[in-house]
């Protein structure tokens, strides 16, 4: 059924509803039409009944948060809570099931309560970086090692436009010189492994990095040292981390704690 727990949106479907339809609005879409929109788009769920009402609950509550609850909506979702069927899929689990009564208790009382004034909803800041493909990022550690970080791409998303980098085959403590820099190859990364084993250092070389509550790169510890040049496949590079410049050197830290220095002349 697409849920880890028995709140509201820890269901994907339920997370996936509300996280589309504020997009909607965000974009300047009419509130009828963003509700017909919704309902197009998941129109094959609300005749899965496992899924019904997570799509009937998840629209209603974030319409009524925003002061946006459509009737048919708010009764269909509370025909869905009524007719016990959400209840009935945590019939094995009497504990969860308690606490998704409360949960969709509490849903109706905010679905047939007052509701509050209809709310604007902007599309939020979206910082984009200054950082380009080639740059080469350089970041020292607090034993004196630096790990050097190049730009493989620029990833445009809706909520920012922010870099992909990639780590250098290199830990020393002194920036190389430009023709060593551009034969230094990319860290290996360690394939993804569910056993639970510790990872090594450099488990994970790639990196998508954010400006997460205005820090950037340069207030995190990292320095433009210089440009490189492109590899093969770096416009369609992937990264499975997603981090911010916050998290980043932290991880740095300890692969440049644990790994071996590349020797220097």
């Amino acid at each position: 059924m697409g849920a880890w727990g028995p709140g509201l949106f820890s269901d994907d479907t339920a997370c996936d509803v509300r996280d589309e339809y504020r997009e909607m609005l965000e974009d300047g879409v009419d509130d009828d039409e963003a509700t017909q929109r919704m309902l197009d788009s998941y129109a094959d769920a609300l005749d899965d009944p496992d899924e019904a009402t997570s799509v009937w609950l998840a629209l209603a509550v974030t319409q009524s948060k925003l002061g946006r609850l459509h009737p048919t909506v708010r009764d269909r979702a509370i025909a869905a809570i009524d007719s016990g069927a959400d209840l009935a899929r945590w019939s094995d689990k009497p504990r969860l099931a308690a606490k998704r009564h409360d949960v969709l208790e509490k849903a109706r009382a905010q679905l047939t309560g007052p509701q509050p004034q209809r709310k604007k909803v902007r599309r939020p800041s979206r910082h984009a970086t200054d950082l380009q493909p080639g740059d080469v990022l350089s970041y020292r550690a607090a034993n004196g090692s630096m790990a050097l970080l190049r730009v493989a791409r620029i990833d445009d998303e809706r909520h920012s436009i922010a870099p992909v980098l990639v780590a250098l085959d290199f830990t020393g403590t002194r920036m190389p010189s430009q023709p060593e820099l551009d034969t230094l190859a990319d860290k290996p990364e360690t394939p993804f492994r569910l056993d639970g084993s510790p990872l090594p250092p450099w488990a994970n070389a790639s990196w998508r990095v954010a400006v997460f509550k205005r820090t950037n790169y340069d207030a995190a510890g990292f320095h433009r040292a210089g440009r490189t040049i492109a590899r093969p496949g770096d416009p369609a590079f992937h990264t499975r981390t997603y981090t911010s410049w916050q998290l980043l050197p932290g991880e740095l830290e300890r692969n440049l704690t644990d790994a071996r220095a590349t020797p220097e002349p």
